[in-house]
């Protein structure tokens, strides 16, 4: 994701608890964790858990769907950008949701859309309606194909697109390293979670899920 995204964050989250999921290798984290109160990662491949750790940053190493209600990392603050927008955003923003409610919490959650993406603007304008939703537009230039010694090193060796998306040969629909980048924010409490649960949404993630521990403990907030 383009830099200016952490420098958002690093705003945004200044003096508060930071979550972020499927950070992989924690560089947004990375920056973030300068300016937040604590940073905590969700990220479910092992091999970006163990770069995390080694980084110094606190990860909860599994998939976000797998994560039992009461052990849910509690956060001011949380933002994604998923792989998977169709499948992901609306899902997680539930799970946040329904966490929350259960530990009586509220916070800001903000959820990445690149604009040259396709499946990233098919589903914005949905939960914008959806989940009253604002969106903020990020500029950035990065600039384009490297030059010099830079061409040399071993890590851009073995790059595949070489950092030289253009207008001629985009990488993942991005015609070069500048555009615009939105960021989503939804602000979820209890009142959020009251008006979730009674919209329609069939996923197969998403079901009730009885508490750990004895007894008869009822269901969580579904």
């Amino acid at each position: 994701s383009p830099l200016i995204v952490a420098d958002y964050l690093s705003v945004a989250a200044k003096g508060k608890s930071f979550c972020e999921i499927g950070t992989r290798n924690g560089d947004v984290m990375g920056c973030v964790s300068r300016f937040a109160r604590s940073v905590t990662a969700i990220e479910m491949d092992q091999g970006y858990c163990t770069k995390l750790r080694a980084r110094g940053l606190g990860v909860a190493c599994q998939r976000m769907e797998d994560i039992p209600i009461e052990d849910f990392p509690t956060a001011d603050v949380y933002y994604w950008w998923p792989s998977d927008a169709g499948g992901q955003n609306e899902l997680w923003l539930r799970i946040v949701s329904r966490a929350l409610r259960y530990k009586t919490a509220k916070a800001t959650v903000y959820v990445g859309f690149d604009v040259h993406w396709q499946p990233d603007m098919a589903v914005l304008p949905m939960l914008l309606r959806k989940y009253n939703g604002t969106v903020e537009r990020l500029f950035f230039d990065e600039g384009g194909a490297i030059a010099g010694h830079a061409k040399e090193s071993k890590i851009y060796q073995k790059a595949q697109n070489k950092l030289e998306a253009s207008l001629a040969h985009p990488f993942y629909s991005r015609p070069g390293h500048w555009g615009v980048f939105l960021v989503a924010r939804f602000d979820i409490g209890p009142e959020m979670w009251r008006r979730m649960r009674n919209m329609p949404f069939a996923h197969p993630e998403f079901r009730p899920r009885r508490k750990r521990g004895g007894g008869g403990g009822g269901r969580v907030p579904t």
